[in-house]
């Protein structure tokens, strides 16, 4: 049977959600000199990440999530090395 031309069509959010320990490749977006952290945006999910320079914006990098709140869609992670 036939679920029609769109049957397996899903939409992503816009808001991805990621687990503690998630290893994942992303476009760094942002840096904050002040603060030295690094920011990647994903959608509405924002992650800051921890290790990141200023000549990586722009960049893709490699991160693992160490915290994520789903409700707000926010979370830290680390740089990869």
């Amino acid at each position: 049977m036939s679920r029609g031309l769109f049957g397996n069509w899903r939409f992503r959010s816009t808001r991805p959600a990621f687990a503690p320990g998630e290893e994942i490749r992303a476009y760094l977006t942002g840096f904050d000199p002040a603060t030295g952290v690094g920011t990647v945006r994903i959608g509405d999910t924002v992650l800051q990440v921890k290790g990141a320079a200023a000549g990586q914006v722009d960049q893709l990098v490699d991160l693992r999530v160490e915290s994520f709140d789903a409700g707000r869609a926010v979370g830290e992670a680390v740089l990869r090395r």
